[in-house]
């Protein structure tokens, strides 16, 4: 546990190392993120928060009395859902009828005097009766809408006008709807303030606003909106809930940079809501009096025939007084005249609400079934259902498609409560359909027995009896009117506006200036930190000693440290440089790794070319010789050569003519300025440099160079791309790997590792070339000793 908590510190502090050593990204990084950070604040307009209350109320309406006393308005429903509320007033129809009382249509926009402007217009302010023109939009004709019209004040009468546009849509504000587009508008104007412009597209005039004279040359632009493109703005920015779950109170939120404007809407879409709720409740009332308005104009002419002809005949024939049993009869026959006509207008009322169910007409606002003494609780709630079922069908209208699964549900719901109540109307009829009928039979049964009566006795009975039924319908019908009309006058909404909007707070709810710079000093330092944990998880390349420990077992010797390109013999040149110092501890290293055997050659090799594998055989070789030991080079990389550029050589005789041509040893083996080191080049490149390899000759060339030498170090072609390596392999006492520090991939060592986990290769040592100290964290502190070397 204590080895992975060190492994984990380590890791970490290597990770800090990287982020260190490219400080500059994070400088950079940060700045420009700043430098957003600051034109986002300067450019964004300020929104701000407002809110207002609203509550609903249980749905009665009218005064106390006037609900005992009308009891026909008794089918409103008890109660709301405060999400169908919602609905409505989110709703785009809800919405648009607050629009349009208000002037939103033309919106006005200032580029102020920032520096930003001076690139683009960035920083831009909305204007609400500030600005200093105002537009007269002609809307019996065409305008072009969701555009930014610029406008330039040239001076205090005449103005530049410029539009510079793609796809701009036409629109008709007669109907409110888009007629076509433009693909392209771009042209350029000066007009006078006052001068109307008109063209096939817009028709306007601007006027000068009295306000501040702005300075000439000041830039300026509005925007003619589109009802709907209004309408999606609001709604966009428009918060409705309850304060609580289970609370009446809305909460009405919205979002804006014009406290005028948005405080205007607030107030003015509650205020349209609630004359909505009223105008609704009124509509009922006024219904209930149409119909019995209807019902007293026909029984007002019945009345009047009836009483004329009463007393004409009371006059003609001289009758005064009827006998107790004509009375007593007619009495009866009164009754039943009186119960035959109150069934004939209930079963015409039935008919009447039937036809209206059976058109869809007013519905939800239907005149109720008790105007005529029906008491039907299920007709009663089967009609509650239906206003109910309406009125959620308009919550989820506002936001739903009509293949809304839940829209065709409750429209469903719907058709059925509607069928259930022309069932119990149809019901209804036939009941009445019955008792006329039975009460036309007992009429029949009077009526036979006052024909026995003296004839003008009976037809004063007719007229009378006659007279008082339709005398004693009209007074019924006089005071249901009167109580209806109270009921109306008193009606009210229970809809209630508790707060007027107000905006909340004073500073902007989406500019921060101080979370938004450290949000942007956070990214800026964020977006470095990911490129350099990006790139070293991509980067397969060796990185560093603990990098290579992780990859093979292959014991590790040294490293050597960066340097010139241009140096290649930089032991030789320079003693005490880091170079030097790099292979002098190498070879201090190989001597007490090899202290208990008798290792006389050395082979160099690597994975692939440009690892240094030629540069650390030369260099290692200069080391040994400088420390006294005699040491022979030898250049077995017959396919490219490359000891040219470290000595000056004789390309003509080298171990390929020792191989082919049998010559003599001191022949290919040539002198350098350094004392104790000789090599051997690769002579004349052959046509087959594997099979040279393979010949016995090169057995007894090292026999006969470890006779006469100290070390024999043999540069080797690498492994990865020619097999010369394991041909040579056998006569080596010791390997050494080069893999080279941000170049060797890490995939290029599986080779190596197979031979080494299989035991074919033998005493092999790891080295590191080109390893900048400043670039790693394992050997950081050797950039602290750099005043050791020269």
């Amino acid at each position: 546990m204590k080895k992975n908590k060190q492994e984990h510190e380590i890791d970490l502090k290597s990770w800090l190392f990287k982020f260190k050593s490219k400080w500059y990204l994070f400088a950079v990084s940060a700045v420009l993120a700043l430098a957003a950070g600051y034109v986002y604040v300067k450019s964004s307009p300020r929104i701000f928060q407002f809110q207002s209350t609203l509550l609903l109320g249980d749905q009665q309406t009218g005064s106390k009395k006037a609900q005992e006393l009308l009891e026909v308005l008794d089918v409103q429903s008890r109660g709301i859902k405060v999400e169908d509320e919602i609905g409505l007033l989110y709703s785009a129809e809800m919405v648009k009828q607050a629009l349009q009382k208000l002037n939103f249509t033309v919106a006005y926009y200032k580029v102020t005097d920032h520096w930003l402007n001076k690139v683009t217009d960035l920083v831009v302010e909305e204007q609400y009766k500030t600005a200093p023109y105002e537009v007269e939009l002609d809307t019996s004709r065409l305008q072009l809408v969701d555009i930014p019209i610029k406008v330039r004040l040239l001076d205090k009468n005449t103005y530049e006008l410029a539009i510079e546009a793609e796809n701009v849509p036409r629109y008709d504000f007669r109907s409110n709807a888009t007629v076509g587009s433009i693909p392209v508008v771009n042209f350029k104007k000066t007009l006078r303030f006052g001068e109307a412009y008109q063209d096939e597209n817009m028709s306007f005039t601007l006027q000068r606003a009295d306000v501040e004279d702005p300075q000439p040359g000041k830039a300026y632009f509005f925007v003619i909106n589109s009802l709907e493109n209004l309408v999606k703005q609001q709604q966009s920015s428009l918060e409705i809930a309850p304060i609580d779950r289970e609370a009446r109170v809305l909460v009405l939120k919205t979002k804006g940079s014009i406290p005028d404007k948005q405080v205007a809407f607030l107030n003015t879409l509650m205020a349209e809501y609630v004359a909505n709720d009223l105008k609704e409740k009124n509509q009922n009332g006024l219904k209930t009096l149409e119909f019995i308005d209807s019902q007293l104009a026909t029984l007002s002419d019945s009345l009047r025939q009836s009483k004329q002809a009463l007393s004409s005949f009371r006059s003609n024939n001289r009758i005064a007084n009827i006998n107790v049993q004509s009375n007593i009869s007619y009495e009866k026959l009164s009754q039943l005249e009186a119960e035959r006509a109150r069934l004939n207008t209930d079963r015409t009322y039935y008919a009447n609400i039937l036809d209206q169910v059976k058109n869809g007409n007013g519905i939800a606002q239907s005149v109720s079934p008790t105007v005529a003494g029906i008491q039907s609780p299920i007709l009663n709630n089967l009609f509650l259902q239906l206003a109910e079922l309406n009125q959620k069908k308009a919550g989820y209208r506002t936001n739903a498609t009509e293949d809304n699964p839940m829209l065709r549900k409750i429209e469903s719901e719907i058709n059925s409560t509607r069928t259930s109540i022309e069932a119990n109307l149809q019901n209804l009829i036939e009941s009445a359909d019955i008792s006329i009928a039975n009460v036309n039979e007992r009429i029949g049964k009077i009526e036979s027995t006052l024909a026995s009566l003296p004839e003008n006795e009976r037809k004063l009975m007719d007229l009378q009896s006659q007279s008082e039924f339709i005398d004693k319908k009209y007074d019924f019908l006089l005071e249901k009117r009167a109580e209806a009309a109270i009921a109306l006058a008193t009606n009210a909404t229970d809809k209630k506006i508790v707060d007027q909007a107000s905006m909340v707070g004073t500073t902007p709810v989406n500019v921060k200036p101080k979370m938004i710079y450290l949000l942007a000093l956070i990214i800026g330092l964020a977006i470095p930190a990911g490129f350099i944990v990006l790139m070293s998880n991509v980067d397969n390349t060796i990185q560093g000693k603990n990098d290579l420990g992780n990859i093979t077992n292959i014991p590790f010797l040294g490293v050597v440290a960066h340097g010139s390109k241009s140096d290649k013999l930089a032991v030789m040149n320079n003693q005490r440089s880091a170079i030097a110092e790099s292979f002098r501890s190498i070879r201090i290293n190989l001597q007490y790794l090899m202290a208990d055997s008798n290792f006389k050659v050395i082979g160099v090799t690597s994975s692939i070319s440009g690892e240094g594998k030629t540069f650390c055989s030369v260099n290692l070789s200069s080391e040994m010789a400088m420390s006294g030991k005699r040491v022979v080079l030898i250049e077995s990389d017959m396919r490219k050569p490359t000891f040219s550029k470290y000595f000056p050589v004789a390309e003509s005789v080298g171990l390929s003519s020792f191989l082919t041509q049998g010559l003599p040893l001191e022949e290919v083996v040539q002198k350098t300025t350094m004392e104790n080191l000789d090599i051997i080049p690769c002579g004349p490149i052959p046509d087959n440099a594997l099979h040279l390899l393979e010949l016995p000759k090169m057995q007894q060339l090292l026999t006969m160079l470890k006779d006469q030498y100290d070390y024999v170090v043999i540069d080797t072609p690498p492994i990865g791309y020619v097999s010369e390596y394991f041909v040579l392999m056998r006569h080596m006492d010791v390997n050494l790997y080069v893999v080279k520090h941000k170049y060797t991939n890490k995939d290029m060592l599986a080779q190596i590792n197979e031979l080494y986990n299989s035991k074919k290769v033998k005493d092999i040592y790891m080295i590191i070339n080109d390893l900048n100290y400043d670039k790693t964290y394992e050997y950081g502190y050797k950039k602290k000793a750099k005043y050791y070397y020269v």
